[in-house]
């Protein structure tokens, strides 16, 4: 009998093979991923101690480069007051007036060190600059006369206005940054001597600060590589293991009908889930782990004050996205290997 397209029963006809959507090949994945839950935790744990490895080296040179910053601050701070110590003798238990300006030396730092030696510290301000919160302010300037020194911090030069010089009269200011022309010959017009207070290194101390901070530099992004390395071993080996020991699933699988496409898809999205979630876990941990070590060297308040966390969060969401690469990256071949394997040869492997 010579069969024909007619001859075939209604609802019998020969048709193309079903591609599924997206979804269905997520929700197959996720039944996947509960059913292997300790396999998948397995490897879920490769790709988060990977990335919690990168992460820490990041967030530890950060740290270690924030509390640096923060006791070169302080130095600096000592050698300004002892630059004004040298001039004016013992500064604890003066009044000083400070008139801060704007400028690389303004700020809430110098103020509060002074503070700390029991100084009575009375302050005007330019518009914008913070000071110290328990500073006292004196808008009338009658603190000027009574204090026994006045100090410059900052390019101070549009607070020395005509009633400010007047009250100076010809007392003696100490600047730590000199006003410009004009403020300077209000102030030599009405008497008043300015001694200026230099507190800048030496050019080979400077030279030598530049090295280390160099040197500093170039170890981390040495470090950082070789951590991004073992990163992509991990990461590449955990997932490597996770696809080739299923070739019997994928097989099974394409006994089915499910198309090599549909196949390498749904390790696609696997490895992206695997990738997203260790990587996010890594980051969590690399970053916990060196806050509670360098808390416990520096201080909580220390550490917590001086560390950008915008920074963390920036580097968090860099190892993210390169967790979620290299898993999909290391998924890829295997999955398009196993995908293009004869169902009987994939069904006979021993991996």
């Amino acid at each position: 009998m010579k069969i024909t397209r007619d001859s075939i029963m209604a609802g019998q006809e020969t048709r193309d093979q079903v591609i599924l959507p997206l979804s269905v090949a997520f929700g197959i994945c996720m039944r996947g991923l509960k059913t292997r839950l300790g396999r998948s935790i397995i490897t879920l744990t490769g790709v988060a101690l990977g990335i919690a490895f990168l992460m820490s080296v990041i967030s530890s040179f950060h740290i270690r480069e924030a509390m640096q910053a923060e006791a070169e601050e302080e130095r600096r701070m000592e050698r300004s007051i002892a630059v004004l110590r040298a001039e004016i003798g013992r500064v604890s238990g003066k009044t000083l007036f400070v008139a801060a300006g704007v400028g690389t030396e303004t700020g809430t730092g110098f103020i509060t060190a002074l503070m700390r030696r029991n100084v009575e510290v009375i302050a005007i301000a330019a518009p914008g600059v913070k000071l110290a919160p328990e500073t006292k302010t004196d808008n009338t300037l009658n603190a000027v006369q009574r204090a026994d020194a006045i100090i410059l911090l900052g390019d101070a030069s549009s607070l020395l206005n005509t009633a400010l010089v007047n009250k100076i009269g010809n007392q003696r200011i100490y600047a730590y940054e000199l006003p410009d022309a004009a403020a300077q010959a209000r102030l030599t017009g009405a008497g008043t001597a300015i001694t200026e207070l230099g507190i800048e290194l030496r050019p080979e101390e400077l030279d030598r600060q530049k090295e280390r901070t160099l040197e500093a530099r170039f170890r981390m992004y040495w470090i950082v590589g070789i951590s991004l390395l073992i990163t992509v071993g991990g990461i590449t080996n955990a997932m490597l293991m996770s696809v080739t020991e299923r070739f019997r699933e994928i097989a099974t699988m394409k006994c089915l009908g499910a198309l090599s496409s549909f196949v390498v898809k749904l390790f696609l999205i696997e490895s992206s889930l695997m990738g997203f979630w260790g990587s996010l876990f890594g980051v969590v941990i690399g970053i916990f782990f060196p806050l509670i070590a360098y808390s416990y060297s520096y201080g909580i308040v220390a550490v917590f004050t001086g560390v950008s966390f915008p920074i963390l969060l920036t580097a968090g969401v860099a190892c993210i996205i390169i967790g979620i690469i290299l898993s999909v990256v290391a998924g890829i071949y295997p999955a398009r290997v196993a995908a293009r394997m004869i169902p009987a040869d994939a069904l006979a492997s021993d991996i």
